[in-house]
């Protein structure tokens, strides 16, 4: 484009020199006028050279312009007109967005040169007739259309100002979607696999002691219970990738849900924990997302106190309030200092849950100062 430009520049001073040198041949010079000379040519060549100056400094250029003309007919040149050496800068100026100042300064010129003519006893009648209407057109339409090409190019760059804001705003949201979806798919991995493994292992530690001790029956019950949780656990893990593959929601298999919490509690009595299950409230009476969620708290809840809390018995307590559900998970563990607390990734993954459905999530020590609280308000 920089290029473009002083050519473009270049061909037009080329173009307005020849058409003055014509102009200059076409007239027949009168009785009053100076031959062309060196002074004369000067004169038509420097205005040609400004014009091409004519974008960096475009009333400057016009003013030279309009003094160099009348120089060149105060010296007493052959008359080549003022729209030839005038029009040009005056369209320069109204593009670079000074239209008023073009206006006048060429209304003001017109005048000028004009009275200058009939004080001189030039014919009247042929100046106003003729030559005064021509040259206020060339004028005028050499305003309008600077004006009009400006106004397009603003109306483009602001296109390109909204298109380029339209992109990054649409880069913006794509790369906060696919870090959302990065944060989903990390928690729902976390809560299905975390879970899972937590019971799995327990369960397996168990079938070893079994078989060490030659205990067949309580090894094969904790093999049952290691098949049944990872039956689960692909339940689960399949119902999270049909949501992330965006699957009809009739074709998805059901996850979680209020109904689901007594078979989290089963699996964590299996694996050696006292759970005290309370559930206070019917599980229709549950939107399926907020069912998910509080089977997501429980679930999570549960694989902490295994993994972290060394307790010997936990409370699980789903209750209703109106518009919410009430979800709460406690132990008498080893509380804060080496519990669930050290499970960043877990906690985390539950705020973030309850947060995307409204509600608020409290953990910390139980009311007495023992153990840890997991307690979440869940809006229906």
């Amino acid at each position: 484009m920089n290029r473009v430009r002083p050519l473009s520049d270049g061909v037009l001073a080329v173009v307005v020199l020849a058409v003055l040198l014509l102009a200059t041949v076409a007239r027949d010079p009168g009785a009053q006028d100076r031959p062309l000379d060196v002074l004369g040519y000067a004169f038509l060549v420097g205005i040609a050279v400004v014009v091409f100056f004519r974008r960096q400094w475009p009333i400057p250029v016009l003013l030279v312009c309009t003094v160099g003309i009348f120089g060149y007919y105060a010296s007493g040149f052959p008359a080549v007109g003022l729209e030839i050496p005038l029009a040009v800068p005056i369209y320069t100026v109204a593009w670079a967005g000074r239209w008023r100042f073009a206006a006048v300064w060429a209304l003001a010129v017109a005048v000028f040169a004009y009275a200058s003519r009939v004080l001189l006893g030039q014919d009247l009648l042929l100046l106003l007739g003729l030559q005064v209407p021509t040259t206020l057109a060339v004028f005028c339409g050499a305003i309008a259309l600077g004006d009009a090409v400006r106004s397009r190019h603003e109306l483009r760059a602001e296109q390109e100002r909204t298109l380029a804001a339209v992109r990054r705003e649409a880069e913006r949201s794509t790369a906060q979607r696919l870090a959302d979806e990065r944060v989903r798919l990390a928690r729902d991995l976390h809560d299905v696999l975390g879970h899972t493994v937590s019971v799995v292992s327990l369960h397996a530690a168990v079938a070893e002691e079994a078989v060490v001790a030659g205990e067949q029956d309580a090894a094969l019950e904790a093999t049952r219970a290691i098949q049944e949780a990872s039956g689960t656990a692909m339940r689960d893990l399949r119902g999270t990738v049909q949501v992330l593959r965006g699957d009809s929601p009739d074709s998805l298999d059901p996850v979680g849900g209020i109904a689901a919490i007594e078979g989290l509690v089963d699996g964590a009595r299996s694996a050696g924990l006292d759970v005290v299950q309370v559930i206070e409230i019917e599980p229709q009476a549950v939107p399926a997302t907020a069912g998910m969620t509080t089977y997501r708290i429980v679930q999570e809840g549960l694989t902490n106190v295994l993994r972290h809390a060394g307790a010997e018995r936990a409370w699980v307590t789903v209750t209703s309030e109106p518009g919410v559900v009430v979800v709460r998970v406690e132990d008498d563990g080893r509380g804060p200092a080496g519990g669930p607390a050290a499970d960043g990734a877990g906690l985390r993954g539950m705020a973030e849950r309850v947060q995307l459905v409204g509600g608020s999530l409290r953990t910390g020590p139980r009311a007495d100062g023992t153990g840890f609280s997991v307690s979440a308000r869940i809006p229906t």
